[in-house]
């Protein structure tokens, strides 16, 4: 054992460190092996965000976070576990959640059971990660959130840039993305640890595409499970909406912070011939999601 453990610090990154990065780098080790070792006795998540990027879940979620009764898993936002983290493992998933001990004592602090919840919003998009969730989480409450795919599909390009993801102009982006695309559902089912950087960074139209991504979630999780928000009636009526999610999940009542982060960017608006294009794209997806929800969204489409 001990012989094992050596060898596995020795080689760890912390080493190609000096200074405060390699004590920093040590501490963050220490932390994740206490935490694997003890993912027996740690808590699963009440709730999944799972979707949409670039749709308002960060505000959302910091708000959540200021409940003296929710926690965080320890990576931040979330584990993105059934993504691009599946392969590591079960104990690992655990491992990213409080423990039974710290729920105890939350509870006995502020007098409401502890909530936690798995922050991911590229699970909805990811051909597998819901399927995966189910089988592991089927209690689990979903949220999902929906803004103009036209407009996500603008900010998404925006994001994807201003991260060093994308080095294309927004038109060529949009005509490369089937090609980006293309064979990477296969690599990622032939291969768990496979991460799909053009899956995730350059999928512009096919994220929006929202009616195939909730007919999937449909159909393994029951809709009273699932809660969908359209992310224009949050920017408008951030406390209303809080106080749905809230109701919903068993919450406290919270308004939305000055300090909680919108994650938004300033850029220049596409033309509008490209705008228009975009529209014409998502005119029947989103007839399809708007029978499939009852509701009809003021969308641009």
């Amino acid at each position: 054992m001990s012989t094992r453990v050596g060898t596995s610090i020795t080689h760890h990154e912390m080493f190609n460190r000096s200074g405060l990065k390699q004590i920093k780098e040590g501490a963050k080790w220490c932390q994740q092996q206490a935490a694997k070792a003890t993912w027996e006795h740690r808590v699963l998540p009440d709730l999944v965000l799972a979707g949409v990027q670039r749709s308002g879940t960060t505000a959302l979620f910091e708000a959540l976070y200021r409940l003296p009764n929710v926690e965080r898993p320890r990576r931040g936002k979330g584990s993105h576990y059934f993504s691009y983290n599946y392969y590591r493992g079960w104990e690992w998933f655990q491992a990213q959640f409080p423990t039974q001990a710290w729920a105890k004592t939350i509870e006995m602090r502020h007098g409401q059971p502890m909530f936690c919840f798995d922050a991911c919003p590229y699970y909805l998009f990811h051909p597998f990660a819901v399927e995966r969730m189910a089988q592991a989480l089927p209690d689990a409450k979903v949220m999902v959130m929906l803004r103009d795919p036209v407009r996500r599909a603008e900010s998404h390009f925006h994001h994807s840039v201003s991260h060093g993801h994308e080095d294309l102009a927004f038109t060529e982006a949009l005509a490369a993305e089937q090609d980006r695309m293309a064979g990477e559902d296969e690599k990622m089912q032939q291969d768990w640890s496979y991460w799909s950087h053009s899956h995730e960074h350059h999928s512009y139209i096919s994220k929006g595409m929202y009616a195939e991504q909730l007919e999937r979630l449909y159909s393994f999780y029951p809709q009273d499970q699932v809660k969908v928000i359209q992310s224009e009636a949050f920017y408008r009526e951030p406390n209303r909406i809080l106080e749905e999610v809230t109701s919903w999940v068993g919450l406290q009542p919270i308004s939305l912070d000055s300090e909680d982060d919108r994650n938004g960017h300033s850029y220049k608006k596409m033309d509008s011939e490209m705008r228009s294009q975009l529209i014409d794209i998502y005119r029947e997806p989103n007839e399809r999601l708007y029978e499939l929800i009852g509701e009809r969204y003021d969308w641009l489409s």
